[in-house]
């Protein structure tokens, strides 16, 4: 029975030595591993010969081997455990050495071992003065290892490092403990020291070596607890069986024996019970507060599965690990789609600055290649130690160390790396090894779920790509005109992509034109805009016919343009080039406020839409070039007749929302069809040229030149007064006459000038306005410039300073009001110009001087302006009109005066404002004024206003016919109306048959 001790010691030692044979290639450590293993095993085997007195002549013999073996044992395991003391630090390897040679020879010359007594079955080893020596060394070495593994304890980052260390002081302490116990006079009866032997051969297990061992705490941990339960057990076992036998007087014959058992069983099944309590009440007393966290991990793990979706996935896993692994910060890596590349996908918490959310590892990095194919766990010591990381790219290593990582933990599925959890350092220690089998167990475990959830959502991502990718090419194929549609292909855009800044740049021989652009943070060019090719992103990109990116320009810029897109804010840009029928006919550019913004998915993406959009570009480019083609005259290369359609009623729409007058010229050049008899059309195109080369060259940069057909030209002056653009006519008139290389035919020009809104309120109304002007000027005998009728003579009431700027702004004001009252009551557009011409032609009939005429003319298309502050409720109305609404209605001539009065030019046309609404017999309003007491203008208008008004359709009643019209007018001679200002206003109308809006429209 005492050899049973040293067998059992000697079978627990064979399969760490097999399990160490096995592990190639061997290492320095191996070796040293082996080195302890064989003497240890040695030691055990003789011993066993030893106790069973199997030899007892060979007693003494065997014993002196026993020691000789435990002594090689103890040294080897000095110089396998001194393998572990940090760079630097003295092993004594010859002091151990030399010690154990003097043991060897002390025991063969017989001064350790006096004798062995036999008592019985029972051996006992009687040692002489020399076992002190052999104590007394092993002590030294054993305190000497203790104390440098303390040290380096204190300062140890490497959780499997310090959990190896702990596992070796705790072997030295056992075999220590067990060798002195064997000098004691029981010690030297039992096997204590195998029993030691037992204990470090649980210890110093094959993961040493693999760095697998299990944390000694847990260790502890969990056997003390086992141990109490089975105290406990054993102890309840006993009182129950004692009780019984005092209780019962029982005799432990076969029925004692079975009650016995049942008894045990049950105590077995309460302890069994009690386990949960006492684990959880040990891993409270070790664990702390991260008990609860570590379990709540556990639990998340087992049903990760019923969590569809990724980012919930990865925030909860990680908030669950920041917790119950106590550490700083945590983040999954996942690859980067269309690459093998794993960036920060998701951090908890989430920190500015150095943060491991910044972080990026390379697909072919040495780091990435560790982890796909160890598939284990890679600590940031293993990183500065490992010969395989030796080759890290500098950027790499930088990024790594900048982002504080602590420890690299692979998520594995099906064999293959599908995501990386890196962390930081804990709050406080270090990371042990219960921490890293958590990880493992918990990564092994989300794995499945987390690249399940992982290719879902490329998938829904690839969908929405190829969405975006189709309404994209839907928005770009709608229409040729590119800008128009730009925003919302950009709009699109970024549902997939970071935009910031981009544009679509098209080449033009040696220069770049700016076709379309939108930017959030300002931009350094504009639409339309010209630059050169040579030395830009986008000459390289057509040459080569290949995507460019520059991720960080504040690191790297390739080209000058970089510095203008830095002053903008931008940090990434990519250029993608635009190949239609095999040639590049030029770029899309997208840019971002944020570094890195365009990984290898963004790119292709971007690639495949640039792909897509090329032809639809190529398309607009070119109807862009028949559009531009269509709009200018090539004899001249001036704008023409549809160009000015389209820029005057944009203009009178400008100038309706903002304030302010325009003006037109149209010029006709005289006896142009002779000269092009005589001289024939090519010198009549030369002539054309010429002509279109002077009003060029006449005009401001704001004014826009026309031919309107034939010999006729036009200019649109924006922002212009009829004064400022009748000397612009008399400019162009006098070069014309005098530059104009004819031969000795004379080549002179008519021009007529329109304003508005004095001269109409449509863009059709002014032309035919300028054009009457025109004939009229051709009519007085050419080489002359004349105006519309309806405009403010220039020589009343205009100064010149800033004071006469005023007044022409104000004015420009006011005539925009009186459009915009005319705009407002849609039932009597047109009015204020209808009143105008039916006041000029009686004003004519009158025989009143031509100041007179033009004096009423503007008073007319002022008269209503008052009507500002009237509601479109009232002037619409269907139906009478409410006594407050009659009044409101009477108040509109004193308002328009007013308003009319803060210009001073206007000054002689208030009465007529203000006293149109008069009535002959005194029973009008605002004053009552009555006979020759009203003003003839506001008599005229009176009248006018009254014809106008009854020839038109309201919102109360229908247009009269002529013949009603004037007799309604007729009636009121005398009541309303001035008789004499009747009497010769009713044969002019007739004669000049003014019809009705009506009868217009049915002719």
């Amino acid at each position: 029975m005492y050899a049973v001790i040293p067998l059992i010691a000697t079978i627990v030692y064979i399969p760490l030595l097999i399990t160490t044979i096995s592990n190639r290639p061997w290492q320095r450590r191996h070796k040293l591993f082996l080195l302890f293993l064989v003497p240890a095993i040695l030691y055990s085997f003789t011993d066993i010969f030893f106790r069973s007195n199997f030899f007892s002549q060979y007693n003494l013999l065997l014993l002196q081997i026993i020691l000789i073996l435990f002594a090689v044992m103890a040294v080897q395991l000095h110089c396998f455990t001194s393998s572990f003391f940090a760079p630097g630090q003295r092993r004594w390897l010859p002091f151990a050495y030399v010690s154990l040679a003097g043991i060897i020879a002390l025991v063969a010359l017989g001064y350790v071992i006096e004798g062995v007594t036999v008592v019985g079955d029972k051996l006992y080893a009687d040692y002489d003065i020399g076992i002190s020596f052999l104590a007394l060394t092993l002590l030294v070495l054993a305190t000497r290892n203790l104390y440098l593994f303390w040290r380096r304890l204190k300062i140890l980052d490497s959780p499997v490092l310090y959990s190896q260390i702990v596992s070796l002081m705790l072997g030295v302490i056992v075999l220590v403990i067990f060798a002195l116990a064997a000098l004691l006079p029981w010690g030297r009866e039992f096997a204590v020291t195998h029993l030691g032997s037992i204990i470090i051969a649980s210890i110093l297990s094959y993961a040493t070596i693999r760095h697998q061992l299990l944390d000694i705490r847990m260790v502890l941990r969990r056997g003390l607890a086992w141990v109490s339960l089975g105290v406990i057990g054993m102890i309840s076992y006993l009182l129950l069986l004692a009780v019984l036998d005092a209780t019962f007087r029982l005799e432990f014959d076969f029925a004692t024996a079975f009650v016995a058992t049942f008894v045990a069983v049950l105590v077995s099944v309460l302890i069994y019970n009690l386990r949960g309590y006492f684990f959880a009440t040990m891993g409270k007393a070790f664990q702390g507060q991260r008990y609860h966290h570590r379990r709540e991990l556990s639990a998340f793990a087992g049903k990760i599965h019923n969590i569809f979706s990724l980012e919930e996935q990865g925030e909860e896993l990680l908030a669950l690990v920041t917790k119950a692994i106590g550490c700083r910060e945590a983040c999954l890596l996942l690859p980067e789609a269309g690459s093998d590349n794993f960036t920060g996908r998701f951090t908890r918490p989430s920190r500015k600055g150095k943060s491991l959310g910044r972080l990026a590892l390379f697909g072919q990095s040495p780091v990435v290649e560790y982890l796909r194919r160890e598939q284990r766990l890679l600590t940031r010591e293993d990183l500065a130690i490992l010969p395989e990381f030796r080759g890290l790219w500098e950027q790499e290593k930088d990024e790594i160390q900048s982002s504080g990582v602590e420890l690299l933990m692979p998520l594995i599925s099906r064999e293959r790396l599908i995501g990386i959890m890196a962390l930081d350092n804990k709050h406080s220690g270090r990371y042990s090894l219960e921490d890293l089998h958590l990880l493992g167990d918990v990564a092994d475990q989300v794995a499945v779920s987390i690249e399940k959830e992982y290719l879902r959502e490329q998938l829904r991502e690839r969908e929405e790509e190829l969405s975006v990718i189709n309404r994209s090419s839907s928005i770009l194929t709608s229409s040729l005109d590119i800008q128009r549609i730009y925003d919302s292909f950009i709009e699109e855009l970024k549902k997939v992509v970071d935009v910031s800044w981009t544009a679509i740049v098209l080449v033009e021989e040696s220069s770049l034109y700016f076709l379309a652009l939108s930017s959030e943070i300002g931009s350094a060019w504009k639409v339309g805009e010209r630059m050169l090719l040579k030395g830009t992103a986008v000459e390289w990109v057509t040459t080569q016919k290949e995507t460019l990116v520059e991720p960080d320009l504040t690191q790297e810029s390739r080209f000058f343009t970089g510095t203008y897109h830095l002053q903008q804010g931008v940090r990434s840009i990519a250029y993608l080039p635009l190949i239609a029928k095999g040639e590049a006919i030029g770029s899309l550019i997208v840019a971002s406020r944020h570094p890195n913004a365009y990984g290898q998915r963004h790119i292709g993406l971007l690639e495949q839409l640039a792909s897509q959009i090329a032809m639809p570009i190529e398309n607009s480019r070119l109807y862009a070039e028949a559009e531009q083609k269509a709009r200018f005259d090539e004899l001249t290369g001036l704008l023409n007749r549809r160009s000015l359609d389209e820029l005057i009623a944009s203009e009178i729409d400008r100038h309706s929302r903002y304030g302010g007058v325009l003006s037109l010229i149209i010029l006709d050049l005289d006896s142009f069809k002779a000269f092009n008899d005589s001289r024939g059309h090519p010198a009549g195109d030369r002539l054309l040229r010429q002509v279109g080369d002077i009003m060029k060259k006449t005009i401001r940069s704001a004014d826009q030149a026309f031919r309107y057909g034939g010999d006729e030209f036009a200019i649109l002056l924006p922002s212009t007064t009829i004064a400022a653009a009748k000397q612009v006519a008399e400019r162009v008139r006098r070069r014309v006459s005098s530059e104009v290389e004819a031969g000795s035919l004379p080549v002179t020009a008519s021009l007529g000038l329109a304003n508005w809104p004095a001269d109409g309120m449509g863009a059709n109304e002014v032309i035919a306005a300028a054009d009457t002007a025109l004939y009229r000027a051709k009519w007085g005998g050419g080489n002359q410039s004349r105006c519309a009728s309806g405009v403010l003579p220039p020589s009343e009431g205009m100064t010149v300073g800033p004071e006469g700027t005023q007044d022409i702004e104000a004015l420009s004001a006011i005539y925009s009001l009186a459009a915009a009252i005319d705009a407002k009551d849609h039932y009597t557009r047109r009015h204020s110009k209808r009143v105008s011409e039916l006041a000029v032609v009686l004003a004519e009939a009158l025989k009143l001087e031509p100041p007179e005429i033009s004096k009423l003319e503007t008073c007319a298309l002022l008269h209503d302006i008052g009507k500002v502050g009237l509601s479109e409720k009232i002037l619409n109305k269907r139906g009478k009109l409410t006594a407050e609404e009659r009044e409101a209605i009477k108040a509109h001539p004193n308002t328009g005066a007013n308003i009319a009065s803060h210009v001073r030019q206007l000054a002689p046309y208030l009465a007529g404002i203000r006293y149109h609404h008069e009535k002959y017999d005194g029973s009008g309003y605002p004053e009552g004024l009555k006979g020759e007491g009203i003003p003839l203008e506001a008599r005229i208008l009176a009248i006018a206003d009254a014809f106008a008004a009854m020839t038109s359709v309201r919102s109360y009643s229908d247009a009269l016919p002529l013949e009603k019209a004037l007799a309604e007018i007729k009636r009121g001679a005398g009541r309303q109306f001035d008789p004499y200002l009747v009497e010769v206003f009713l044969p002019v109308i007739a004669q000049h048959r003014f019809m009705s809006e009506e009868e217009k429209v049915r002719r």
